[in-house]
């Protein structure tokens, strides 16, 4: 089979980047609250999923070690090493980026021009992603990617999800942006963003860092065989958790369209009244000490 020509690099993408905007440390660190669905567009059967999800049930042997799909790059810890993939006459047909972690697989962004494999094919936690520069932006489009989740609270993603990633370099920054789209469980477009900066070679990020090794029983979580689902009445108290925590209104915690735009919130001001007891847990600055004890009464 032949493909269109080659595209040349428009923009160096190679090196090792890091994390450098910390916006989401907290979601990426100590994890979302059970019902903490806002600024997600997420539809009803996305949410009545989430809430319904247990946290053990990432501890079952079959998913202990499970990978995130492509949009996990806007919500973990990690950055990657991009590194540019010739053919024998020297022409850029890829670019890879790969990750310091069991967490995200390395993908392969071809820039050759090549089809997506049938709808038939395997889908994987990489997915199939082609590039394009538009300008000095790498334009990424995904698909093929295997069914996981969203969130670490549960809401899920479908194998019907595809991304759209752009990639800017400013010198030693990269900003990136990326549209997730999922007819199944968002009922609108989910855009996240994120920036990276580069560092020297060799450095920490340029060799696996977290390894994963599946364990058969884990004491107080599972079996390591068995499925698990919340239901009433735990499922009600991961319901109603943030609403309680912090006097919030349904509407205002479980997500959807509406909740992506500053303008939501004036809709909630008559019905808000900001909580009386001294926030612990998901506050600037917040108390560590108090965070983790909320955690453990969840």
């Amino acid at each position: 089979m032949t493909y269109a020509a080659a595209a040349s690099a428009q923009v160096d993408l190679s090196g090792d980047w890091v994390l450098e905007s910390t916006q989401d440390a907290l979601k990426y660190g100590i994890g979302p609250l059970t019902d903490m669905f806002a600024g997600i567009p997420v539809n009803d059967q996305g949410r009545q999923a989430g809430i319904t999800y247990p946290g053990d049930e990432g501890q079952e042997l079959n998913r202990q070690c499970q990978p995130w799909p492509t949009h996990y790059l806007f919500m973990g810890p990690w950055g990657g090493r991009f590194a540019a993939v010739h053919d024998d006459q020297g022409r850029l047909t890829a670019w890879t980026l790969s990750s310091p972690a069991y967490d995200r697989l390395a993908i392969t962004i071809w820039m050759d021009g090549r089809p997506p494999p049938s709808p038939l094919s395997l889908h994987t936690f990489g997915g199939f992603n082609t590039g394009r520069w538009e300008g000095s932006t790498l334009v990424v489009s995904t698909s093929m990617l295997k069914d996981g989740y969203l969130e670490r609270n549960g809401l899920p993603s479908s194998n019907r999800e595809t991304d759209t990633f752009f990639f800017t370099r400013h010198g030693d920054e990269l900003t990136m942006m990326g549209v997730v789209r999922d007819p199944v469980y968002l009922e609108a477009p989910w855009v996240l963003a994120r920036t990276l900066k580069l560092v020297s070679a060799g450095s920490v990020v340029a060799d696996p860092i977290l390894y994963c090794m599946p364990a058969e029983v884990l004491a107080g979580f599972t079996d390591g065989y068995h499925s698990a689902i919340e239901l009433p009445p735990r499922e009600a108290q991961q319901l109603n958790f943030m609403q309680k925590r912090y006097d919030l209104p349904p509407i205002a915690t479980l997500g959807g369209a509406q909740t992506m735009y500053p303008e939501f919130a004036k809709t909630i001001d008559r019905e808000y009244k900001p909580p009386t007891a001294y926030c612990s847990l998901y506050c600037t600055g917040g108390n560590r000490r108090g965070q983790q004890a909320d955690i453990q009464n969840r």
